[in-house]
């Protein structure tokens, strides 16, 4: 499955994979969205294949692509079982917590381990961030030494706390000005 991506301010695409988390919860990609381009602009298309990982099992033959190294912030409640998921997954998850003790429990199945947020940022190609309210994730993301100052060209942040959005938009503006794609992807549970 590939996307078609129209360069404008997206010219730092074409090192990035294009990456969609799938469950027996969340449909496929219907034929008819599959052509809509993520951006747009008259300039010549360029061509992301879409990866694909699950943390059910599967007995499909086909063999997906996992990004080289994803990195976690925020193990609570709904952040802790994701990031497990990913290291199950068979990524080379990187995670961090203010309460270092909750990475522990990841840290046995395999994940690394960053003592700060712009370090997990500048190690890994894409960071999630899954923190309980706005305050908390300006603060992770945009803090001294937050995930923003480790960010650069060819990386990706992926919001997944649920945030007004305004603090996402201010989020999103750091981490756009530092080069990295920003994806707004709230949960709630």
């Amino acid at each position: 499955m590939s996307f078609l991506v129209k360069p404008s301010n997206c010219h730092h695409l074409s090192s990035l994979t294009a990456m969609a988390m799938s469950s027996s919860f969340c449909p496929h990609i219907p034929n008819h969205l599959r052509s809509i381009p993520i951006c747009s602009s008259p300039a010549k298309p360029i061509s992301l294949s879409l990866k694909a990982f699950s943390s059910q099992p599967s007995n499909a033959s086909s063999t997906y692509e996992l990004p080289a190294r994803v990195g976690f912030l925020g193990l609570g409640i709904m952040g802790s079982p994701m990031a497990q998921n990913l290291i199950k997954s068979g990524c080379d998850v990187t995670v961090w917590n203010r309460t270092k003790s909750k990475c522990d429990p990841l840290i046995s199945l395999g994940a690394k381990y960053k003592p700060s947020l712009a370090e997990v940022a500048a190690s890994c190609d894409v960071t999630f961030a899954m923190l309980a309210d706005p305050e908390s994730a300006v603060d992770v993301a945009l803090g001294k030494d937050g995930a923003a100052s480790g960010m650069s060209t060819g990386k990706g942040y992926v919001d997944v706390s649920t945030v007004d959005g305004e603090t996402s938009k201010l989020i999103s503006g750091h981490i756009k000005a530092a080069g990295a794609l920003f994806l707004e992807a709230p949960v709630s549970g």
